[in-house]
């Protein structure tokens, strides 16, 4: 009377070499998958031959044993696709058809045996995806966050991380840790309690960014063998529930090519650029470069509301300003060419973490006479707010504030709201190991010894640094230091390899 659930097994198996197997399995062409599907079939065809019945319950315990080996290794990646646990499945429901099948009349217990086999089936890939993650939202707080601040108080916290830090970004309330374990974690910013926490156990965290208006935060999580595909992962910062995820290209993350906007946030694909709704994942609208131009690949900048692509045509190349609702040109910077191909072009954009500016900078042989090839602009507008001189290194990613680099001796300088050059202190840190700049401070934490960290400010306007000590004492290897200004503390953290974690520590406005 269980004819039918072995049939549907078969059914389950078939089709599993079909189905995503998610960022673990990352082959269109899954031969493992595909190979263990055809023996579960088999194992199927043998239950319904007279006189087969013991071969086809040893092949189907074997093919059950084989493809749970199969799902307990996916799931210990934090990854898990539809295919292996559909495959599973499929394979436990033959077993169960195997031993116990009668005939092919049609019963009421088998046909409800049927029905529980086939949403064993569907299900399979939900259970598996629950077992895998981790998660703790909070309620959704109705006033607006903390103002980020400029300048550390007296009042510090800090936090153990139960695992090493790989990243940090200001979001919702305060700050998102990236964890080693494969988790996030929320702290508030004013005291560095733990808002919520999200995570796949056996994954690893590749990229953790935010919004530009810090209302969502965007985290891929890949496989410590496969990296070919991440998942990306989609959550509100304020509660830490998870609006969508999708699989995107792990090249995409390690390129940093991943930032969100306000409402949509860019991926490429192939030539074309398609914007993904971050409330929904929905495709919104998809560019692609004018007739007779090609694309040329920049580092991905965002403004408020804003996306940025170049076009390298036979007469100019060009950045160009997209909205990022609508996908339409809002405005671009032409640089005209004197002649057509010959010299490499390159494209170089920075971008402010606000949104506010954007830094661009064209690198070829063949401009036109009086063509701007380095600006910066006001990344809404497209109107001009600097035109440094090549002799400057532009600061444009640091903050909301542009800060200019001397190329030649190091000097640091800012531009205050007239356009004229403010100098800053640049010597007074012999060792930056992480800079940031705030609308009236520029912040460095200096002389990382493993133990102590100095977070050195100084106002824009050029007035006296201030230097504040930091305990930041870990016993894993010297790694990166994160220096994060964020609402309700400036956040410095350490990401170290191995022994103890460093505390993340909270510079409070307070006291």
């Amino acid at each position: 009377m269980l004819r039918y659930v072995t049939l549907v097994g078969a059914v389950a198996a078939g089709v599993a070499p079909f189905l995503s197997g998610g960022a673990a399995r990352s082959d269109v062409v899954d031969t493992t998958v595909i190979g263990l599907a055809v023996g579960v079939v088999a194992v199927a065809l043998l239950a319904c031959v007279r006189g087969a019945r013991v071969v086809a319950v040893c092949g189907a315990l074997v093919a059950v044993g084989a493809c749970g080996w199969l799902l307990a290794v996916e799931v210990g990646t934090g990854l898990v696709g539809a295919r292996v646990p559909v495959l599973a499945a499929g394979a436990l429901c033959v077993a169960v058809g195997a031993g116990w099948s009668g005939s092919w009349r049609v019963t009421v217990v088998g046909a409800l045996a049927a029905v529980v086999a086939a949403g064993v089936s569907a299900v399979a890939p939900l259970a598996a995806e629950a077992g895998v993650v981790r998660s703790e939202v909070s309620e959704a707080r109705h006033f607006p966050p903390e103002e980020v601040v400029e300048r550390p108080g007296g009042v510090q916290w800090a936090w153990q991380p139960r695992a090493d830090v790989v990243g940090v970004v200001a979001a919702g309330h305060g700050v998102v840790v990236a964890l080693g374990d494969g988790s996030l974690v929320a702290l508030s910013g004013t005291d560095g309690r733990e808002d919520w926490r999200y995570g796949r156990v056996g994954a690893h965290v590749g990229a953790l960014v935010a919004s530009v208006d810090r209302k969502t935060v965007v985290a891929t999580f890949r496989t410590g063998r496969d990296t070919r595909q991440h998942l990306m992962v989609v959550l509100d910062a304020d509660t830490g529930a998870v609006r969508f995820s999708r699989l995107v290209r792990g090249v995409l993350a390690e390129v940093d090519a991943i930032v969100p906007g306000t409402a949509t946030v860019a991926l490429p694909d192939g030539d074309e650029l398609v914007g993904y709704d971050l409330g929904t994942g929905a495709s919104r609208w998809r560019w692609g470069p004018a007739g007779g131009c090609g694309v040329l690949y920049v580092k991905a900048v965002r403004g408020r509301s804003t996306v940025f692509v170049a076009e390298e045509c036979p007469d100019r190349i060009s950045v160009v300003a997209l909205d990022e609702v609508s996908g339409e040109r809002r405005w671009e910077h032409r640089v005209p060419l004197a002649r057509d191909g010959g010299e490499r072009r390159d494209v170089h954009l920075l971008g402010a973490p606000d949104g506010s500016l954007v830094s661009v900078r064209v690198v070829t042989a063949d401009v036109a006479p009086g063509a701007v090839t380095e600006a910066v602009f006001d990344a809404e507008t497209g109107v001009v707010v600097a035109r440094p001189g090549r002799e400057w290194w532009v600061r444009a990613d640091l903050g909301p504030r542009l800060l200019l680099e001397d190329e030649a001796n190091g000097s640091v300088v800012t531009l205050d709201s007239t356009g004229a050059v403010v100098p800053l202190d640049a010597g007074t840190c012999a060792r930056v190991a992480d800079e940031a700049t705030t609308a009236t401070t520029y912040l460095r934490a200096c002389d990382d010894n493993g133990r102590d960290v100095t977070v050195v400010t100084q106002g824009l306007d050029g007035s006296a640094v201030v230097r504040t000590p930091v305990r930041l004492d870990g016993s894993g290897s010297l790694g990166e230091v994160h220096l994060v200004p964020a609402p309700g503390a400036i956040v410095v953290a350490r990401s170290a390899y191995g022994g103890t974690p460093a505390p993340v520590v909270g510079l409070t406005g307070r006291g």
